[in-house]
């Protein structure tokens, strides 16, 4: 999967870095909507810094550790999803996503994890997929929920970014559950 249309204006692509420079821009753009969320916004001071953490992306897919994925919505960057801490010993593996403030509210990214949760039971060693999200974000948290992963604890103050501290929900969902 390189490049792969999900239809009404959804694309989803696998994330190289030729898109470091849209990627940098997005979170510069949405940097107050994202920090709130994500300890790594402050440290994404410039496209180079998005390109090296796009390079060693790839290096995690060759590796069949991670996939990272751009999410575009109308032919433009609108954020970014993946696969990520590939445990092959233990099959498991978490899926993490964030979106621009502009294209929430539209199911985008819940249609673009379900693909995702596809590839992954499909290419990856794996036989259950994990989503933590700050219990804080509802968005977030309503994404697992939709796509039928099972609330199974909340870990108190479990994710920091930056100053703030929230409760980590953690959902989990096993193969046979898998519906698409």
């Amino acid at each position: 999967m390189l490049r792969e249309d999900l239809g009404e204006g959804l694309e989803l692509a696998l994330a190289v870095p030729q898109h470091a420079e849209a990627l940098f821009e997005l979170i510069d753009r949405n940097r107050e909507h994202l920090r709130r969320w994500l300890p790594f916004v402050d440290a994404t001071r410039d496209a180079a810094y998005t390109r090296a953490f796009l390079k060693n992306q790839l290096r995690e897919l060759a590796e069949e550790r991670a996939i990272t994925l751009t999410l575009f919505y109308e032919g433009r960057a609108a954020g970014v999803l993946g696969l990520n801490r590939v445990d092959a010993v233990n099959r498991v593996a978490s899926v993490g996503y964030w979106l621009a403030r502009e294209a929430t509210g539209r199911g985008l990214m819940t249609r673009a994890v379900r693909r995702l949760v596809d590839l992954a039971f499909a290419h990856f060693p794996v036989d259950r997929i994990e989503i933590h999200c700050a219990s804080g974000n509802t968005a977030s948290c309503k994404i697992p929920e939709r796509l039928g992963f099972t609330r199974e604890a909340v870990l108190r103050r479990a994710l920091c970014a930056h100053e703030f501290c929230d409760d980590r929900v953690v959902w989990g969902l096993l193969r046979e559950e898998w519906a698409g």
